[in-house]
């Protein structure tokens, strides 16, 4: 399902800023059920409405794991509750560090939930910066709710509503002042407040996953691979990584417009449909006009390692530069298949491959 168009349309940006953090995240009258889990994939779950007293419990949750410096997985499946509470924890998160955000197989997570989402983290530097951790289940919902307004509260405008108004703007201001480091995409939080009251902006397709920095799983494995696929990867990861800051800026309903720039910007898909052919268990491939003055080489190494696993690795390099040693690469996944976040660092997701319109919904593992 795709974002529609609200029935607020002639409201201002602001006011359905403030709207949605005011009235968006009404609490339920319970609160949502926080223990351990019983796996590593998932050590602590978060079942349920999110009410007050939820960061408490949440912080007891995290006291309760056994720590061993590394990541704490929290799994989550709530259609969402108290904006305020909502808040509580993510400050919580985010103080924490290393905390991997989950919304696994058949769960849902919708407003409160899916900013908690956001802030899944790992630290890249001694220095506090970070970067974000979370990851999607392509057989989940997550969803971003917009300005859910009680009976008889429909048809009055935040700006009706002075003290309304000022804890609009005191929520907003609390909101990004907590995520001083960003990792909450600002092209997300824009689209997903001004999206009307009776919508949601679901994450269900590759292009939203990717440039919003959220990890997929649950997928079934692209095969067998092409040149043409491989040309995808490329695209993606160029402009995911170049022209995030303005992805879905474009007017509804015009699909040529692409991040803020147009389709038409960049070459067709090159490339055979023919399935590639692994020599020694690898497979490269060097293609140019990639970059922002598209100067860059895309250079793609395929591998497969010595369980039958096809990895990807898209190295973006300027054409005078000499392409990274193959056999180097190969050795450094193989050397790095217990550890998925190193792994990480020298490869990228086999769902690069995917055109940016695809359903998550279509690539499902059998």
């Amino acid at each position: 399902m795709n974002c529609g168009r609200s029935i607020l349309g002639q409201v201002s940006v602001l006011g359905l800023l403030l709207a949605a953090v005011v009235m968006a995240f009404v609490a339920p009258a319970r609160s949502a059920e926080i223990k351990l889990g019983s796996s590593s994939d998932c050590q602590i779950l978060l079942n349920g409405p999110i009410e007050a007293g939820d960061a408490d419990r949440l912080a007891a949750a995290f006291d309760a794991v056994p720590s061993d410096g590394g990541h704490v997985t929290l799994c989550l499946n709530s259609r969402g509750g108290s904006y305020g509470e909502g808040l509580r924890m993510i400050e919580l998160v985010l103080k924490r560090t290393n905390v991997t955000t989950v919304v696994d197989q058949g769960a849902e997570c919708f407003s409160a939930c899916a900013f908690l989402f956001l802030a899944g983290n790992t630290p890249v530097s001694e220095d506090g910066e970070m970067a974000p951790d979370r990851t999607l289940d392509v057989r989940a919902t997550l969803g971003f709710h917009a300005p859910y307004m009680k009976d008889g509260a429909a048809n009055e405008s935040p700006e009706a509503n002075p003290e309304s108004y000022r804890r609009g703007v005191r929520a907003i201001a609390r909101m990004l002042e907590i995520d001083r480091r960003e990792l909450f995409p600002r092209g997300l939080l824009a689209k997903a407040l001004q999206v009307g009251p009776d919508y949601l902006l679901y994450i269900d397709t590759v292009e939203k996953a990717g440039v919003w920095s959220i990890k997929l799983k649950g997928y079934r494995p692209p095969e067998p691979l092409t040149d043409a696929m491989l040309d995808q990867a490329c695209r993606n990861k160029d402009i995911w990584t170049n022209y995030a800051h303005s992805f879905l800026s474009r007017a509804a309903g015009d699909p040529d417009e692409f991040h803020g720039i147009r389709q038409s910007d960049f070459p067709e898909i090159r490339g055979s449909s023919e399935p590639i052919r692994l020599v020694d268990g690898g497979y490269r491939l060097v293609l140019d006009l990639f970059g922002y003055e598209a100067t860059n080489n895309c250079i793609v190494d395929v591998f497969e390692d010595a369980q039958g696993d096809i990895h990807l690795s898209l190295t973006m390099l300027p054409v005078e530069q000499n392409a990274p040693d193959a056999g180097q690469l190969a050795s450094d996944i193989a050397a790095r298949l217990s550890d998925p976040y190193s792994l990480e660092l020298v490869s990228d997701p086999a769902w690069y491959v995917f055109a940016p319109e695809t359903m998550l919904s279509t690539i499902v593992a059998p």
